[in-house]
């Protein structure tokens, strides 16, 4: 079951990078107002740097942060 919050965050972030579907750590630093790189990993699943939109849309809703094996 998709979160009621998923699609919102989903359409915000989209508008935030212009269509773009992978944000980079600065990115989702200036999205959320965050400062803190640290707060940012804790939070969030990067990848070499990136995290896709549907990621960070789900995780922002209460999402289930996977650990990268």
């Amino acid at each position: 079951m998709v979160n009621d919050f998923y699609y919102d965050n989903l359409e915000q972030i989209l508008a935030f990078t212009g269509g773009r579907n992978l944000l980079n750590i600065k990115e989702v630093l200036a999205f959320t107002g965050l400062k803190d790189y640290r707060a940012i990993h804790r939070r969030f699943t990067f990848i070499d740097g990136y995290i896709s939109a549907a990621t960070f849309a789900r995780q922002l809703c209460g999402g289930k942060k996977k650990s990268r094996v």
